[in-house]
């Protein structure tokens, strides 16, 4: 997993995981990677925050919320074919009615696992973490 955290001028920060290649699993030790990551993250933005002191104000009032309060603003939920793709690269997209956009698309696994057709479903919750997830693990 890796991340790019982008701080903005409005003072929210984005935070984007990206996994193609190695997924975050919807189970028990997928959900403490990704804890850990994020974690990790708060981290990394307080100690930004301490090391600024002394040109930020009022640094006692800004806070690093729990990464269980931050909001989902989209993510994508994909499984690949078990068997190798070797047709033309193509994509389908449709949108559901549900908040979400499904993909089905050709990809080139740069693990050297050739090319799998992989479906993927992109939901924009809108909810904190801890929500989104029970809400996942709990359909």
């Amino acid at each position: 997993m890796e991340a790019k955290t982008v701080i903005h001028h409005s003072d929210t920060v984005s935070v984007i995981v990206a996994c193609s290649m190695k997924p975050v699993f919807v189970d028990h030790e997928g959900l403490i990677r990704l804890s850990n990551l994020l974690t990790s993250i708060e981290e990394r933005l307080l100690a930004l925050l301490t090391g600024c002191a002394h040109t930020v104000s009022d640094l006692r009032e800004i806070l690093i919320p729990n990464h269980n309060s931050w909001i989902v603003t989209m993510w994508h939920f994909g499984t690949d074919s078990l068997s190798e793709y070797a047709g033309e690269k193509f994509e389908m997209t449709w949108e559901d009615g549900e908040h979400a956009l499904l993909r089905i698309y050709s990809k080139d696994m740069k693990d050297g696992n050739g090319i799998r057709i992989r479906k993927e479903r992109q939901e924009y919750p809108g909810i904190r973490l801890d929500a989104a997830i029970h809400e996942k693990l709990h359909t």
